[in-house]
């Protein structure tokens, strides 16, 4: 009888070892190592992309992030996913920070993708960088739309055939940690306006993207208001000139004004 019971609870154990899920239940191939966080473990596993709407696959693979909370069933990754062309690219890197007064927890994955020969921009590295910031929310895990617009997406390095004119500035986690302790960082989870002064004289642009340079400019020390930033670009709001203007500048153009009204 005793050895009935003993052989029961082994059987007991296996199955709830066995029970247990992990990224490699996934079908795919894994494209990074596991990253555990505080309820879980997020996995992600290179899959052929759907089509919308006809659900059939196309000929292209992307890497899909998926949610084991608490080794339970894998759930994919809500919203927009990664990046990806003829190939799925690689991760650079990816990590959990606690975030904000209430130390939420958000998992950041630094992305690049070579750019097919075909469609690369002239005077360019030619790899795509981009960084994506997702929640766990209970038993799932969601895109952060507003998160990773801020951080945005765009070439490593950009020239005009002499020397480079834009970097893309989150390319590590050292960088995307740094960029959290920036004032534009406030923009990320809330509207506002974040008062400036220009450090030096700059042209405007259009978009943000060094391929929309103006002739317009602000001199130094002109002020001004931020609302949006992505990818290192601040939108402003300079009222000074005989018309108001609401353009691009890097954010790296301005220090933050203590002397203006937040």
């Amino acid at each position: 009888m005793i050895k009935c019971w003993f052989f029961l609870a082994i059987a007991l154990i296996s199955g709830s070892v066995y029970a247990e899920s992990t990224c490699a239940d996934i079908h795919g191939q894994e494209s990074y190592p596991p990253l555990r966080i505080k309820n879980g473990t997020i996995c992600f596993v290179q899959e052929p992309v759907l089509d919308p709407g006809t659900k059939t696959q196309i000929s292209a693979d992307a890497i899909s992030l998926y949610y084991i909370f608490n080794e339970n069933v894998p759930v994919k990754a809500g919203g927009r996913g990664l990046l990806f062309d003829n190939t799925p690219g690689e991760i650079i890197d990816a990590f959990s920070s606690s975030v904000g007064h209430d130390q939420q927890e958000k998992i950041f994955v630094i992305h690049s993708l070579e750019v097919r020969e075909s469609l690369v921009e002239s005077n360019s590295s030619g790899k795509f960088y981009s960084v994506s910031v997702f929640d766990p929310i209970g038993h799932t895990l969601r895109r952060d739309e507003r998160a990773s617009d801020w951080f945005g997406a765009d070439y490593s390095w950009l020239s005009d055939g002499r020397r480079v004119t834009y970097k893309f500035p989150y390319q590590s986690r050292r960088d995307v940690q740094q960029a959290m302790g920036s004032p534009f960082a406030l923009l990320m989870n809330r509207d506002g306006f974040i008062s400036v002064r220009l450090k030096d004289k700059s042209y405007l642009f259009d978009g943000p993207n060094v391929r929309s340079k103006t002739k317009k400019y602000m001199i130094r020390g002109d002020r001004a208001t931020v609302d949006k930033a992505t990818a290192g670009w601040c939108q402003v709001h300079h009222s000074g000139g005989a018309k108001p203007l609401e353009m691009w500048l890097m954010c790296s153009a301005f220090n933050i004004d203590a002397q203006a009204k937040k």
